[in-house]
């Protein structure tokens, strides 16, 4: 295996079609947490603004990064499933000033990115450890 197959597999992990598949689902998850931090005014009842508890949002983004690196090993895609959610909430109180003071665009996304850094880094590493481990007890189980 050559260093970019290896980086390859680090970065983007074991299936690149399983790759694409997670990545489309940080994508949903950016939007439905988008739309419901829109303002009321543009989407109606479907807003809740500072609805999301902000614990309940770093928990949704761990533990997609945990089942993408438990799945299929790709940091940048454990960190794209961790940013999906911390994009969607922190951009839209930007965009549409809904703090304040409120927010610079640059800001959001600088905030948002560092928590999907750091909740996707740690997601990866207990997935992709807890995958490791649970081969380990199979194979020590099969082997007994």
């Amino acid at each position: 295996m050559s260093l970019s197959d290896a980086a390859d597999r680090l970065f983007l992990g074991r299936d690149p079609r399983l790759a694409i598949k997670l990545s489309s689902v940080a994508g949903v998850a950016f939007l439905l947490t988008a739309l419901v931090h829109l303002p009321p005014r543009l989407v109606g009842s479907l807003s809740t603004p500072f609805g999301l508890f902000l614990p309940a949002l770093f928990a949704l983004m761990f533990v997609l990064s945990v089942v993408g690196g438990y799945l299929n090993d790709g940091l940048l895609v454990c960190v794209a499933l961790a940013g999906g959610p911390s994009l969607g909430y922190y951009l839209p109180l930007a965009i549409f000033e809904l703090t304040y003071p409120s927010e610079t665009v640059l800001r959001a996304l600088a905030t948002g990115t560092g928590y999907a850094v750091v909740f996707g880094a740690a997601g990866f590493l207990v997935g992709a450890g807890g995958r490791r481990l649970v081969g380990r007890v199979r194979a020590a189980v099969a082997a007994a």
